[in-house]
């Protein structure tokens, strides 16, 4: 039994017969309106995700699967809600072949993400280079460039994280370059985006929430910076690090923690641009967006049609 290919997945009509095995990405147990039990979630291959139902007697060897690997072998058919294909699971027993989640995942290159990163820091000043240095260094520079950006909605695959923060720091560089009254603060909007998502290497692990995470990668991010307060007052000043500590904790900018300061509305902007279009075209790619000719043949018009 090979692997499913969620790509081809997501195309089949419902009805269509599913078997292989397939890395779970996240799951919750629910209950129906009439109390019934089931479970729902994601499994993905390769950047492509599916939603998954279990039902019934499929349940309880769901649940004893899944404590030992999020990698099982399955058996199914393909629904659909509102054009969007699901898999349930008729069926789920181990996995034979020996696969982890690594063989489901299309992750970054370390080495290029490194190598990238640190040429795009040359375009900042000695000051953000050496307090990058200091603050992604032993194991945080290997969370770092291993880490997911999100759970599901963006760069959600090892290396996303970097992968992330270097499309930041390209486009905060063209806000600077074509707005000179923002070089005066470009060092704080670089380390800002450097740091406004670098407690997700201590709320993650491979892209799953851990323990005591519920506080967000905002606080923990500020939590890492009161850890050298010393060194970066030194090397800029006292404001310098209390105005980080603002695009940290502000950069989403919701409920009560809004964006207090314009440099931290600003790495919230880039945060934003990047993030959104790249879920836009990660749901391009991993979703069926079909369109029936003639009532019957289905084709992809990625650029024309836009189910979201």
């Amino acid at each position: 039994m090979l692997k499913v290919d969620v790509k081809s997945a997501l195309m089949k009509a419902k009805g269509d017969k599913v078997s292989g095995s397939v890395y779970v990405r996240s799951f919750d147990y629910r209950f129906t309106k009439s109390g019934d039990p089931f479970v729902t979630g994601y499994v993905s291959s390769q950047g492509c995700i599916i939603n998954f139902k279990v039902w019934r007697e499929a349940i309880e060897g769901f649940r004893s699967l899944i404590a030992v690997s999020r990698v099982i072998a399955i058996s199914g058919v393909i629904d659909t809600w509102n054009n969007i294909p699901s898999i349930v699971f008729e069926s789920v027993k181990a996995d034979s072949f020996g696969y982890t989640p690594l063989d489901f995942l299309s992750g970054y290159d370390r080495d290029k993400l490194e190598e990238t990163f640190y040429g795009v820091l040359e375009n900042t000043s000695p000051k953000v280079r050496s307090l990058v240095n200091k603050i992604i260094d032993g194991p945080v520079k290997d969370r770092f460039f291993t880490e997911y950006a999100a759970k599901l909605l963006h760069d959600a695959c090892p290396g996303g994280l970097a992968h992330h923060t270097i499309k930041m720091l390209r486009l905060a560089k063209t806000m600077v370059d074509n707005d000179d009254r923002l070089l005066p603060f470009s060092d704080l909007i670089y380390v800002g985006v450097v740091c406004h998502d670098i407690g997700k290497v201590r709320e993650f692990c491979m892209g799953e929430y851990v323990k005591n995470s519920f506080i967000s990668h905002s606080e923990y991010g500020c939590e890492m910076m009161y850890e050298i307060k010393e060194y970066i007052v030194d090397l800029f000043d006292e404001a310098f690090f209390y105005r980080l500590l603002s695009i940290i904790r502000g950069h989403h900018h919701v409920y009560e923690v809004k964006a207090k300061t314009v440099y931290a509305y600003i790495v919230h902007l880039i945060d934003m641009i990047d993030s959104q279009a790249t879920m836009f075209m990660d749901n391009l790619d991993s979703h069926a967006y079909k369109e029936m000719v003639n009532g019957e043949k289905p084709t992809e018009h990625f650029d024309e049609i836009y189910y979201y």
